[in-house]
């Protein structure tokens, strides 16, 4: 790979052990509490890390293997490669590295053939991290941005509370600002929402975020998320990517010739980044992916210029009886079905998962939660940064900083972001397991993946000690933040310039057939196969 050393992966049988019907992290669902207690207390000053053994552990979890594609795959780069105490890096490259390695497997399925993999963990990070700098996804030269959303002072913004703790808000989207404004009752800005926050008790004011549907979290230590019941109830003992059989069909094969997904059709209500980012993986193998936009939705160009990439998309007003009819066609002629939407919202449309793949025989069913679907604060609303509030990350980086704590509470250096990358790459390789079995055995599955799974996840791959990832970050070769490849292309918006998968793919590198698309410029109906 272009001269660079990589480390290489000797194929091994599968050993992991799992329920064909009900897949899971069976592997001492404990053990995720074990091991972020244990790298709590003994922070790593190592880069030592065995990336292939933990991909290879995540495939297993869903009865997959490296050995199904039936060739290499290597990687270059480690971390620290920005100056976080958390393996982001790694992180972003098994997620990159799982669902390539499945996508090989569904061609070798089809053709016979095998291929390489390579992932660069470095271009990796900037894969997953590409909207964050405002540089790497421009239109016509210029970024996407949230203007609308200046200077409310519940945008991405923490304040401190009358009892001393602090809280984050990331009411980004107007219903939601408008909706925490109300709460606090003050007008927008940062000072004014200061001085209302300071009346608040940080819990109280959670609890009260909560209850009005807003992604307003406290800012806690790791170890105060462990003993959280949401973690003990839900997060500790859910697996890292689910997949349930929940209802029979006759198996449905793989289109011969053309993309490795060719034939497949997506239906999505995917917005922000972990639903839609989902659509974009599909559409890059050949897909055809068109996301619905409801009459009141609203999407920021900062995220309609990353996650939207590859996608149709359609309006249709789902209260609305016409719209809803056309809507369900959609869904008939779908293999899948992908969202990012709270468990209330899709039993309110009649879209919960199991009822769906029960209605519609082999039908796959994918969902991202924020905590799970049942359970503690399965009602929650929250970005993958609400994580990094309360499941400790950004403490982790600033209050409880080993070299430098700070007196005030910061996100991830360089980087900020947390994790929905990763979660929709995760949801993609479930997604295509789904379809391995299908085009097999049949049958209709659900799959789900969660924002705050991912994040327990990303901190049981290690912590390192705060001035060590200081020092090592951008010290040499393998950890320099180096430039991404890109993707360019002229389209119907103007010139596109983005980031590229960043996986290099010997026989299915992907492409898209439509780079970037105007939010709702499509007819709702399918693409002819």
């Amino acid at each position: 790979m272009g001269g660079l050393r990589a480390s290489r992966f000797i194929r091994q049988p599968a050993d992991a052990t799992f329920n064909p019907n009900s897949i899971c992290m069976h592997v001492d669902k404990y053990q995720l509490e074990a091991k972020i207690r244990q790298h709590l207390a003994s922070r790593t000053i190592s880069d030592a890390f065995d990336i292939h053994g933990e991909t290879e552990t995540v495939l297993n979890s869903i009865g997959a293997s490296l050995s199904e594609f039936g060739g290499e795959l290597s990687f270059y780069g480690k971390d620290p490669i920005v100056p976080s105490v958390l393996r982001f890096g790694t992180f972003s490259a098994i997620g990159l590295a799982v669902k390539a390695a499945q996508i090989a497997s569904i061609w070798r399925m089809k053709t016979g053939q095998s291929q390489n993999i390579h992932v660069d963990v470095r271009k990796a990070l900037r894969r997953f991290a590409t909207f964050h700098e405002g540089t790497l996804e421009l239109v016509n030269g210029l970024p996407g941005n949230m203007g609308s959303d200046e200077n409310t002072g519940v945008t991405a913004n923490f304040h401190q509370c009358k009892d001393g703790r602090w809280v984050f808000f990331i009411c980004n989207y107007p219903k939601m600002r408008n909706t925490a404004l109300q709460l606090l009752q003050c007008p927008p800005g940062h000072e004014s929402v200061a001085k209302a926050v300071a009346r608040w008790n940080a819990a109280e004011l959670e609890e009260a975020g909560g209850k009005a549907g807003i992604p307003l979290y406290m800012v806690r230590s790791p170890q105060e998320f462990l003993e959280l019941d949401v973690f003990q109830s839900v997060i500790k003992s859910q697996p890292l990517i689910s997949i349930e059989k929940i209802a029979d069909s006759d198996p449905i094969p793989f289109q011969q010739g053309g993309d490795v997904l060719g034939g497949i059709r997506a239906l999505g209500l995917g917005h922000v980044i972990a639903g839609a980012g989902l659509g974009r993986a599909l559409a890059l193998h050949g897909a055809d992916v068109l996301n619905i936009w409801r009459k009141s939705d609203y999407e920021h160009s900062l995220f309609h210029y990353t996650s939207n990439v590859g996608l149709r998309s359609s309006r249709l007003d789902l209260d609305d009886a016409t719209a809803r009819g056309r809507f369900d066609q959609l869904l008939e002629g779908a293999d899948i079905f992908f969202s990012n939407r709270r468990s209330g919202f899709l039993d309110r449309y009649g879209l919960a998962p199991d009822e769906l793949c029960r209605k519609h025989p082999g039908l796959i069913s994918a969902t991202v939660y924020f905590a799970g679907r049942e359970g503690a604060w399965s009602e929650r609303t929250g970005f993958d940064v609400s994580t990094g509030a309360y499941a400790g990350p950004y403490w982790l980086e600033s209050l409880g900083g080993t070299d430098t704590p700070t007196l005030t509470p910061h996100t991830t250096p360089q980087i900020s972001i947390i994790s929905d990358y990763v979660v929709a790459w995760l949801g993609t390789a479930g997604v295509l397991q789904a379809l391995k079995r299908r085009a097999t055995e049949g049958g209709s599955y659900t799959v789900s993946v969660s924002l705050s799974r991912a994040v327990a996840w990303l901190m049981s791959m290690g912590i390192f000690d705060q001035k060590y990832a200081r020092t090592m970050a951008g010290s040499n070769d393998e950890h320099a933040y180096v430039d991404p490849d890109p993707l360019l292309a002229e389209t119907p918006m103007g010139f596109y310039k983005g980031v590229a998968e960043q996986v290099y793919m010997s026989r299915t590198p992907g492409h898209y057939q439509y780079p970037l698309l105007p939010l709702g410029a499509c007819a709702p109906e399918w693409l002819q196969r």
